[in-house]
């Protein structure tokens, strides 16, 4: 097995399940439907979008054509480029969707942070972005909430990804120690969003059921 990569089993796979099924419930409350997007993408799309660090951990690879193509390592960067290039013509303003996805990146792997993780991400797409930070924000809020675990809400942040426009916000849980960050978003170009890591927020549920 590749470091930082793992099989997750039994308990940990139901309780995968169980938090993103909540999850899901609020987005059906919410009339918000699910988008899947695909592993694979153009690697230019990312290009100066997430930030030096990040960037470097993005898993490169040229294909048989020698067109430049990756393992996606998150997926507000492909809704940029959809919106800008299809959906803002063919989609309403906003239009907003949910993903459940696998990411990629070259972490140092350790206890919460894999190169291979799961993602639950919302984005409020749309010409006015701004008028839709508060939503994110409370949507985020709102999500947490549902997984029963003590978080502390940051409703203002600088975040370390490029295409923020302005300081973002995050949910952390203190219980999980340097990685406890367990969700962020903010506002972009194109629209608002944020994404909870799931990987983390299992780990954070187990630590609260052995309190």
């Amino acid at each position: 097995m590749l470091r930082g990569t793992r099989i997750i089993e039994f308990e940990e796979a139901k309780e995968f399940v169980n938090v993103i099924n909540r999850l899901r419930a609020i987005m059906a409350e919410r009339r918000i439907e699910e988008l899947m997007f695909p592993s694979l993408w153009e690697a230019s799309t990312f290009d100066a979008k997430l930030g030096a660090d990040k960037e470097t951990q993005i898993w490169r690879f040229s294909d048989r054509k020698a067109r430049e193509c990756c393992l996606v390592p998150e997926i507000t960067g492909m809704a940029q480029q959809m919106w800008r290039d299809k959906w803002m013509n063919s989609m309403p303003d906003p239009f907003r969707f949910f993903y459940v996805q696998r990411c990629y990146r070259y972490e140092r792997p350790q206890m919460g942070r894999y190169r291979e993780f799961t993602q639950f991400g919302v984005e409020i797409m749309s010409r006015r972005p701004r008028d839709y930070a508060e939503e994110a924000r409370e949507l985020l809020a709102r999500c947490v909430e549902a997984l029963d675990i003590d978080y502390e809400f940051v409703p203002s942040v600088r975040r370390g990804i490029a295409y923020y426009v302005d300081d973002g916000f995050e949910a952390l849980c203190p219980d999980l120690g340097a990685q406890k960050q367990v969700a962020g978003g903010g506002v972009y170009a194109e629209g608002a969003g944020f994404a909870i890591g799931i990987d983390r927020a299992v780990l954070a549920r187990f630590n609260r059921a052995k309190e």
